[in-house]
Order: structure tokens, then sequence, then C-alpha cells
């Protein structure tokens, strides 16, 4: 068994909130803000993601810095115009072992320890998040109810280790202690060796010295220290589509039971009483005009997601997110919000052919009596 290594990197939990609207960068109010500048060095090869292109460039801020369990911690944001929060936990460790690894990891499962008492560890993003949400208020345009169930991720980034651990070690030699970091696993060395190859069946390397594993609990980056900063923002990219599809879902499954609902109240009552309804029609007409800007907003964020390989001609970063995407199967969540977008288009389709059928009715009937009127009027002039 080769001798236990001791790890040294960073712990980031991410939480990840959609606020309810997108958001204007360009209101909100700085001034009551921390902003954090990250100037590239001239001559640095830009391998993020082209975030301007897509409106998803950040605003990045300085929320504060806690004690949490002992640990020192470092609380940042990032207000992304599509309309997301990020509330990011930063801990470093130096020299630790797997196991000790592992309890960081595991950190934000539990009740912590803070300088105010204790606090369920979710409590603690949460609390940036509605402040920061609260700050920015003025800056949300078309708003929708917030969810508050935030998309939650952890990287692990290992930048050394003594003795030096190769790419492959993370998944031969150490295999289940990396697994039982990915899964957040105390015990570890019980696990399924099927277990393992689902955790570590996800990875990319570039060299023999840097390695990304992806999972779905979180992502361990060893190495590659120069460029580990894009590879953080790739799988962050893929999370905020994640959230974002998420909260399409839930409020596509609002406004379909809001449509039905309309809809059986509309029409239940006879044809021309309906159309003579106006309330009822106006009710009708706005519904369907949400459902319609609702569709186009979904279809935007959808075909920015099939065009994934835009954003860098880093192939590389591409690979990371086809990856990162397998393991959080985007592709199923854009399945699924696209079937529901299909049943919302079938119902604006039986809606409009009732609309048509009910105008047509209506017409009809009115050309009807009013040639009945003309007959009736004639017929009173000729016998008078």
């Amino acid at each position: 068994m080769p001798d236990e290594p001791l790890l040294t990197g960073r712990v980031i939990f991410q939480y990840l909130y959609d606020v309810g609207g997108d958001i204007d960068l360009d209101r909100v109010p700085k001034s009551q803000l921390t902003l954090i500048e990250r100037p590239r060095q001239k001559g640095d090869r830009v391998l993020a993601p082209k975030y301007e292109e897509y409106g998803m460039n950040p605003l990045e801020v300085q929320l504060g810095a806690m004690r949490i369990d002992g640990h020192q911690a470092t609380i940042e944001g990032r207000i992304f115009p599509i309309g997301v929060i990020g509330v990011y936990i930063s801990i470093d460790f130096q020299k630790i072992t797997f196991d000790d690894l592992i309890k960081l990891v595991r950190l934000n499962e539990n009740t912590v320890r803070v300088e105010s008492g204790e606090i369920v560890f979710d409590d603690i993003p949460l609390d940036y998040f509605r402040k920061l949400r609260e700050t920015i208020s003025s800056a949300i345009l078309f708003p929708y109810p917030s969810f508050e169930q935030p998309q939650i991720y952890s990287l692990v980034l290992i930048t050394d280790s003594e003795p030096r651990l190769s790419a492959e070690d993370f998944r031969t030699n150490y295999a289940k202690q990396t697994t039982g970091v990915l899964r957040g696993e105390l015990e570890w060395r019980v696990l399924n060796v099927r277990e393992i190859e689902d955790a570590l069946k996800l990875y990319l390397s570039y060299s023999t010295e840097d390695i990304v594993i992806v999972d779905w609990y979180a992502a361990l980056i060893s190495g590659a220290v120069e460029y580990m900063d894009d590879l953080v923002r790739i799988i962050e990219f893929a999370l905020v589509q994640l959230l974002e599809l998420k909260t399409y879902d839930r409020l596509l499954d609002q406004q379909i039971s809001r449509a039905y609902t309309t809809l059986r109240q509309v029409l239940k009552g006879p044809g021309l009483r309906w159309w003579l309804t106006r309330r009822q029609y106006r009710e009708l007409s706005r519904v369907l005009g949400d459902l319609t800007e609702f569709r186009i907003d979904v279809m935007d964020l959808i075909e920015d997601a099939r065009n994934i390989g835009k954003l860098t001609g880093e192939w590389y970063l591409g690979k990371l997110y086809r990856l990162t995407s397998e393991r959080m199967r985007i592709s199923d969540w854009l399945a699924l919000v696209n079937e529901k977008l299909e049943r919302l288009q079938q119902l604006y389709t039986m809606v409009m052919t009732r609309i048509d059928v009910q105008r047509s009715n209506f017409l009809e009937t009115a050309m009807l009596a009013l040639i009945l009127a003309i007959v009736v009027l004639e017929i009173i002039m000729v016998v008078g």
C-alpha cells in the first residue's frame, strides 16, 4: 500500500440561486458592493468561456469571511445577468490526508459552528444570497417567484501533494479514497467496485500530472494550476444552465396548471356566452400572451445550450463541458423542458383553434340574424 499522501489545496462549496428574473448589471448599485477585479496578465491565453457573448459575464463581489467549524472561510458572490446569484464558500487546506479531506467536503452536510453559535451550513449561503438579492433588487427585471432552491456543488482543487500524485494515482492507487472525496463518503474502504467505477468514469487528463474528475456530488481537479480557474468556470457554466433548466421546468409546471385552470373556467359555458364575457376573454388573451413570451425565453436558453461549442475555441474546455453535461444529465433536462414546451404549444394551438371556431360560429350566427332581420323587414314593408 502506497504511503498516505498529504494534500494541499482548496474546497469550494458552490450555491447557485435563481433570483426570479433577469438582472441588468448596469442598474446594480455597485457602490454598495465590494467588487472583485481579476485582470488577466498580458499575453495569457484566454481559455475561459466567452460569457459576455451569451449575456453571462458575471459581476464578482466579496461578501466576507468567517470561521466555520474552526476553518477560515472566505465568501464570494457572482451576479449573472441571466438571473442567477452564486454564493461560493472557500476553505483552504494544507497537508491533510484523504480522510480529513472527505470530512471537509462533507462540511455542508451538517450543522456547523460559527461565531454566533451553531447553524445549518446551507443557511449560511442562503442568508448571503437573500442580502445580495435585496441589495440588487432594483436591477431585477421581468420578475417571477423565486424558488430559493439552490444548485449545490462542491469543487476540490488540489494544488500540491506529498508525495506528488500523478493523474493515474487518483484512479488506481487511491481510487477508493478519490471516490470518497467525490461522494463525500467517510466509509470509502467498503465501497463497491462498481460504485468506484461509476464515480471515476468521467474524467479528463491532458498530461500525466493533471486530472479533472466530474461526479454528481463534487468534482476533483488536481494539477493544471495555471488554468484551474478556466476549468472551474466551465463546470460553473454547466451548473448555471442546469439551474435555469430546473427553474424553467418548475415555471412550466405552474404555467401549464394555470393555463388549464383558466381554460376550464373560460370554456365551460355556452359558446355565445363565452364570447360575450369580456373579462374572461381578456384573461385568456393575457394567459396566451404570457405563454408565448415564456416559450421564447425558454427556447433562447435551449438554443444557447445546444450551441455550447461557440463558447470557446479551446477543445479541451469543450470536452470538459460535454463531460460535465453528461454527468449533470443536462440533455435529459433539455428534453424534459422541450417536451413541456411542446405541450404548451399544443395547448396554444388548441385554444387558438377554439377561438377561431367560436369566432366563425359567432359571425355566422350574426350574419344569419342580419339576413333574417332584412327578410322580415322586407316582408313587413311589402305587407304594409
